[in-house]
């Protein structure tokens, strides 16, 4: 009888699960509600008009027996094994990967969210009827902000760019390259400002570009799965769900509850290795093999500065700053060269399963592996 795995989302954790499993002798459903693959890492250059397409056709990155479903799912069902659809179909499973991703919460009447696809594009047309003199605010002071603002301002010349900032800018970099990141972001005439916004009262602003922080859906919740405070999937660290062995979680949309693993960021840098281990589990599992714990680890963390301008922050395995960094063109040229990569990377495993690797973790405390329940 066919093992059937069904994968939910079509981000960077689901494609490179589905990669992983084609070809290993189950049968392998994503489902995914968007007809293309988002590069979420582009939404910035997309928004500001330095890129005509932020996606690519889901054909071009998957293996040939992954079957794309084009759907939205509603529900989970464990105990029949069902995933519900829109539009009243259903997907059963054996096996089923978790990756709905992230994207902004509950954003502001008045204000656009960058981070997603459609917001990324109705905050492109916003910027486009922008009069000369109109300023922009964008709220945030993460990596998404840093990049949304230093784009907007290179493209928008005539349009006064604002930060606003609940507190230091970056704040996982290191200070050194944090205020260099601020000398460009003053260059290109970002300015910023240390100030809590009220989401009742935004800036005053022709367009504000929300950037502050991302949530996750509700799925995992509304199906009564363990989910923690902030609805993101608990899994343990073999990336299987609390009380459920045939469901693993892997991405934005799921947290480890084991110890060690609070290093982990929500980047594609995560999502990928949490994909695919996930994939490589359910594999495990399939062969009465023992599952070993999740290590996965950062080198570098890389922010645009606009399209000539950049900084790559190096770190140690667990996303701790080391004391050097690359800044300017040089590291925009780096960051262009990752962010090709993800596409080859994605693209390998579609060739050959297994073939993707990524940095360890730091050191974590000696956990023996642990046969898969079923």
């Amino acid at each position: 009888m066919e093992t059937t795995a069904v994968i939910l989302g079509g981000g960077y954790a689901g494609v490179m699960a589905a990669n992983r499993l084609a070809g290993q002798g189950v049968s392998v459903r994503l489902v995914s509600p968007e007809e293309r693959f988002t590069e979420r890492i582009r939404l910035h250059e997309f928004m500001a008009g330095t890129r005509a397409d932020p996606t690519v056709p889901f054909e071009s990155l998957l293996n040939p027996d992954v079957e794309l479903v084009h759907a939205a799912a509603e529900h989970i069902d464990p105990a029949s094994s069902r995933v519900q659809l829109s539009g009243g179909a259903y997907l059963d499973y054996d096996w089923l990967i978790y990756a709905v991703g992230s994207g902004s919460g509950s954003v502001p009447s008045g204000a656009e969210a960058p981070d997603r696809l459609s917001g990324a594009g109705s905050a492109r047309q916003k910027l486009h009827d922008l009069l000369p003199g109109d300023p922009v605010a964008v709220v945030g002071g993460g990596l998404t902000a840093v990049e949304v603002a230093a784009e907007t301002a290179y493209a928008y010349p005539r349009n006064p760019v604002t930060i606003y900032a609940a507190g230091p800018l970056i704040g996982h970099f290191a200070d050194s390259t944090r205020q260099r990141v601020l000398r460009s972001l003053a260059r290109a005439g970002v300015r910023v400002r240390i100030q809590r916004v009220d989401p009742q009262h935004l800036p005053d602003a022709a367009a504000v570009l929300w950037c502050a922080g991302f949530t996750v859906p509700d799925l995992a919740a509304r199906s009564g799965l363990p989910v923690d405070a902030a609805g993101r999937l608990m899994v343990d660290s073999r990336l299987r769900a609390q009380g459920h062995a045939r469901i693993f979680g892997a991405g934005d949309a799921a947290v480890f509850t084991d110890p060690g693993y609070g290093y982990l960021a929500q980047t594609c840098a995560t999502a990928m290795p949490m994909g695919a281990e996930a994939a490589s589990n359910i594999l495990r599992g399939l062969a009465g093999e023992p599952l070993p714990p999740h290590n996965s680890g950062f080198q570098a963390q890389c922010v645009s500065l606009g399209r000539r301008g950049g900084a790559v922050q190096f770190l140690d395995p667990g996303y701790v700053p080391r004391p050097f960094h690359l800044h300017g063109r040089s590291a925009a040229l780096l960051k262009e060269v990752i962010c090709r990569m993800t596409l080859r990377w994605i693209r390998g495993e579609a060739k050959r399963s297994g073939g993707y690797t990524w940095p360890a973790g730091p050191p974590m405390k000696p956990t023996s592996p642990v046969l898969q329940e079923t």
